[in-house]
C-alpha cells in the first residue's frame, strides 16, 4: 500500500513539473490585422473608455486619438518643451482611472528648455470633444538625461489611484544604484499629484526622488505590466546580454550596477564584469523570471492577455522584440515560476521590429512596429 501511494504522489509531483516540451498547451490560431499604417515608431497605445486608441510617435512628438470608427485628430503636435533625440521622445500614454470625471490623459517625454533636460511625466487634459490637449500638471520631473540614450519611460496605472513608471539609466553607471536619482528605476507615485504613496519602501524620505522609489538596479526599463491577481512586472533591455523579466517586489534591488571596479572611474561599464544581476552588492538581489542570455533580443513592450481566445494562454505574458522582430508569449506560473515560452509564427520575422504592446477593450491584442518608416499598429485577434 505505501508503494502504491508513493508511486501515485510521484506522478502527481512529474505532472507539475514536467517540462514544456514534452507538455506543450495548445496553442490557438492568429489573425493579424494592420489597423494603421504609414507611422514613424508608434511607442506606445492606450484606450479611453469609449473604446478610442491614443498612440504616440516617438521622435515626431505626436499623439494621436483613433475612434472606433477610424477617424484621427492629433491631439499633440510637437508642444513647446518636449525634446526627442536617440530614444527619447514622446514615448508612454496612459489613461488614469479618473478619466470619465476628468478628461486628463498621461504622457511620459523628453523635455529641453534653457539648461534644463530631462524626462518628464506630465498630465494633459482632453477638451470635450476629445479634440485637443492641453498641459495641466507635471507630475515627476528630473529623472535623468543625456544623449538620449536609456531614456525610455513606460507608464502602468496601478490599482486605486496608482501610477507605476519604468524608467532607462541614461546611460550614467551611478544611476540605478543612487536612491536619490530617479535613473533606472521603478517609480510609483499618486496619478494625480505625482506626489508619494504611502507603502513606498522609502515614503519617509527627506529626498523627493528618494520617496516615490518602487524599485531599483534596473537598466532601461521598456514595459511594465499588471497581472490580474495584481502583481506588476516589468521588461528591460540588457546589454549586450540578459534582457529581463522580473517580477516586481516593493523595495527590491533588481542588481544593475554599471560602473567599474576601478576607484574613482566613473565611466558607464557594460563589460563582462557588469551582470545585469550582481549578486556582490551589498543586500539582497532580485533575481529576473526570464532571460534571453546572449545576445540579447531587446524586447520591448509587454501586457498580460486575458481574452478567453488565448484558451490554455489566457494570463500569459505577451512581450514584443524590437532585434529579434517577433512577439513572445510566456506562460508563469502563480508564484512567478516560467512554465512555457512561444512565439507565434504569425509575427515572426514578418513585421519588423516590434515595440508596443496593450490588450484593447475588445480583448484584442495590438502591437506596433518600430521600423522606423511605414510602421503599423497590428490587431492580433486569437481563438482556439
Amino acid at each position: 500500500m505505501k508503494r502504491w501511494c508513493l508511486a501515485a504522489m510521484a506522478v502527481v509531483l512529474l505532472s507539475t513539473v514536467v517540462s514544456p516540451a514534452s507538455a506543450a498547451t495548445t496553442r490557438p490560431t492568429i489573425d493579424v490585422t494592420v489597423v494603421r499604417s504609414g507611422l514613424a515608431i508608434p511607442w506606445d497605445l492606450a484606450f479611453l473608455p469609449d473604446g478610442s486608441m491614443l498612440y504616440t510617435e516617438r521622435s515626431l512628438k505626436r499623439l494621436t486619438l483613433r475612434t472606433p470608427g477610424g477617424t484621427e485628430r492629433v491631439l499633440l503636435d510637437s508642444p513647446a518643451g518636449m525634446w526627442a533625440s536617440g530614444e527619447t521622445g514622446l514615448m508612454s500614454v496612459e489613461v488614469p482611472a479618473d478619466f470619465a470625471t476628468t478628461h486628463d490623459i498621461i504622457t511620459c517625454h523628453g523635455y529641453q528648455s534653457g539648461t534644463t533636460q530631462d524626462v518628464r511625466v506630465v498630465r494633459w487634459h482632453l477638451d470635450d470633444t476629445l479634440s485637443h490637449a492641453t498641459l495641466k500638471r507635471t507630475l515627476v520631473s528630473g529623472l535623468p538625461s543625456t544623449s538620449g540614450r536609456h531614456g525610455g519611460c513606460a507608464l502602468l496605472r496601478g490599482s486605486g489611484n496608482m501610477l507605476f513608471i519604468g524608467t532607462g539609466d541614461a546611460a550614467t553607471g551611478r544611476n540605478p544604484q543612487s536612491l536619490f536619482s530617479g535613473g533606472g528605476k521603478v517609480l510609483r507615485v499618486d496619478a494625480t499629484t505625482g506626489g508619494t504613496v504611502p507603502g513606498n519602501p522609502f515614503h519617509s524620505s527627506a529626498n523627493l526622488m528618494k520617496r516615490k522609489i518602487y524599485t531599483y538596479g534596473h537598466r532601461n526599463v521598456q514595459g511594465l505590466a499588471r497581472r490580474a491577481d495584481g502583481p506588476i512586472w516589468s521588461v528591460e533591455h540588457g546589454s549586450y546580454r540578459d534582457d529581463e523579466i522580473n517580477l516586481l517586489r516593493n523595495g527590491g534591488n533588481y542588481g544593475w550596477n554599471p560602473v567599474p571596479r576601478e576607484p574613482g572611474d566613473a565611466s558607464y561599464n557594460e563589460g563582462a564584469d557588469s551582470p545585469m544581476t550582481d549578486h556582490s552588492l551589498p543586500g539582497t538581489q532580485v533575481d529576473a523570471r526570464w532571460r534571453s542570455g546572449d545576445p540579447t533580443k531587446a524586447i520591448s513592450g509587454a501586457t498580460f492577455v486575458s481574452s478567453s481566445g488565448w484558451g490554455g494562454w489566457r494570463g500569459a505574458l505577451a512581450v514584443t522584440a524590437l532585434k529579434d522582430t517577433s512577439l513572445r508569449m510566456l506562460r508563469f506560473s502563480s508564484t512567478g515560476t516560467l512554465l512555457e515560452t512561444w512565439k507565434p509564427a504569425e509575427l515572426n520575422h514578418t513585421y519588423g521590429r516590434l515595440r508596443g504592446a496593450v490588450q484593447g477593450p475588445d480583448g484584442a491584442l495590438y502591437v506596433t512596429t518600430s521600423n522606423g518608416s511605414n510602421d503599423k499598429i497590428l490587431k492580433i485577434t486569437p481563438s482556439t
